[in-house]
């Protein structure tokens, strides 16, 4: 089986910078029905960005 490629897009729902990892997860995936979530340093800080199916 082959996994669909993944998109990345910042979160909608999160707010402020991003230091927990399984919480970003978390969020994605209840809140926005992602894949995954990670926190990403995306100049000028750590923000909370979604995984979803392309």
């Amino acid at each position: 089986m082959v996994d669909a490629k993944l998109c990345e897009r910042p979160s909608g729902t999160w707010s402020g910078v991003c230091g927990n990892n399984n919480e970003c997860k978390k969020q994605c995936i209840r809140l926005e029905g992602a894949r995954h979530g990670s926190c990403n340093y995306v100049f000028p800080a750590h923000k909370c960005i979604c995984y979803f199916p392309c």
